[in-house]
């Protein structure tokens, strides 16, 4: 169970780092995640998620195959 856990949450940052990553590379807006700090009254944060939402549907499906290959 822990395996699992430490296979999905892995696999989650390595896949979300890439799509990031490739939408600096490439210059995709829809990939990029990024913060800007604004004034003292707070700060403004700009940028997609969907490099992890991404991550995060290819983690759970990469955990369930690891979970039903070795257990």
């Amino acid at each position: 169970m822990v395996k699992t856990v430490l296979v999905a949450l892995l696999s989650f940052m390595v896949v979300s780092s890439l799509l990031i990553w490739i939408g600096y590379l490439f210059n995709l807006e829809w990939l990029m995640f990024s913060f800007y700090e604004e004034t003292s009254a707070g700060f403004e944060a700009g940028g997609s998620v969907i490099a992890f939402i991404i991550g995060l549907v290819c983690s759970y499906i990469i955990g369930n195959l690891y979970n039903k290959r070795f257990a």
